[in-house]
């Protein structure tokens, strides 16, 4: 049976412990810093609240506009998973891939009038969290170690967490 100070023992573990750390850190700041920047914006897209719990800005978009938007969050959702499955099993060129899957490149931009429904805020975070990506892959590829790679991804998920804290995407009825 392994003992606790075992498991504490190796540089890996270390490294993951201390990215857990980091990664709970850069969601609190990203939840922070979007709640502020949540408050700061306009935009045609957004109601005022009816009475609800959820006390969201509320994102008014079309059909097909929130089914892109829904898209694009479960690709990035599927990229942090590939990342964590790359760095568990040491497939390093299987996390850059994953990372790539949502660089800025992959960044939907389809809808021409989804810029102007959505509040400038909510639009830089989310090109700041598609050039994470890119960047992410770029230091897989350059052989972070990975505890810089985990302190990274602890960023992009605190964008997430922050924008779901802030935003809430409901469809036009």
């Amino acid at each position: 049976m392994t003992q606790a100070g075992d498991f504490l023992g190796s540089k890996n573990e270390k490294e993951v412990i201390i990215g857990m750390r980091v990664t709970l850190i850069g969601i609190c700041a990203g939840v922070a810093g979007v709640i502020v920047l949540g408050y700061l914006g306009h935009s045609t897209a957004v109601e005022p609240h009816k009475s609800s719990a959820d006390t969201r800005q509320r994102l008014v978009l079309t059909h097909a506009q929130r089914d892109m938007m829904l898209t694009e969050m479960r690709l990035m959702l599927t990229s942090v998973s590939g990342i964590i499955q790359g760095l568990a099993t040491g497939d390093l060129p299987a996390a850059e891939k994953a990372a790539r899957a949502s660089g800025i490149g992959k960044a939907v931009d389809v809808d021409p009038h989804i810029k102007t429904r959505l509040p400038q805020q909510f639009l830089e975070l989310g090109m700041h969290t598609h050039r994470g990506f890119d960047m992410l892959a770029d230091q897989i590829q350059a052989g972070g170690s990975q505890a810089d790679i985990l302190r990274e991804l602890a960023t992009l998920t605190g964008n997430c967490v922050a924008c779901h804290a802030v935003y809430r995407l409901d469809e036009a009825r």
